[in-house]
């Protein structure tokens, strides 16, 4: 089956496969990636599966990770866009609340934006088809970030000029 990229469909049925309590491998299976590919992706996005961020020292030593999360709840009455900002202006206070540090210090407002720029970045990318430069332009901290886009150069990553940036162009060999 071949991969389709990590398409915003593609992480919502991620996320929601994880709500199910599927393992890993059998996302993969799912989605159309490898095991390795999804665990990769979650320890990217910070996923543990348990809507927290992912400790970096508490990887599980098994042969195969299986995430649980609590299930969704039913369908709840439609919320007006007021109650939906204040709930999630809510979510984002708790989380920064249970997020303190081995100092004591919670993490301050200027790290979840970046953390949120990261997400924002990798989904742009995942965006790109693969015939499009990867080439960052401008500051990542900023909303004028984007990726080139142009058409690559064949068997690069890059257009021609971003390649022309990326890579020293070896002389050829001197005659003797």
């Amino acid at each position: 089956m071949a991969a389709i990229g990590w398409t915003p469909s593609v992480l919502n049925k991620m996320k929601s496969l994880l709500e199910r309590g599927m393992s890993t491998a059998e996302i993969g299976k799912k989605i159309g990636m490898s095991k390795n590919a999804v665990v990769g992706k979650l320890n990217r996005l910070g996923w543990t599966g348990k809507g927290k961020e992912s400790p970096a020292k508490k990887t599980p030593a098994k042969k195969e990770i299986v995430i649980k999360v609590k299930p969704a709840k039913k369908a709840a009455p439609k919320k007006t866009p007021a109650q939906v900002a204040q709930e999630k202006k809510a979510a984002l206070a708790a989380a920064a609340k249970d997020k303190k540090t081995a100092a004591g210090k919670t993490p301050s407002k200027k790290n979840l934006v970046a953390h949120q720029h990261m997400i924002q970045h990798a989904m742009e990318l995942a965006m790109l088809r693969p015939d499009q430069c990867r080439w960052p332009i401008g500051n990542p901290d900023s909303d004028k970030f984007h990726f080139c886009g142009e058409k690559v150069f064949p068997g690069k990553p890059y257009c021609y000029e971003h390649c022309r940036a990326a890579y020293q162009m070896m002389p050829p060999p001197k005659k003797q």
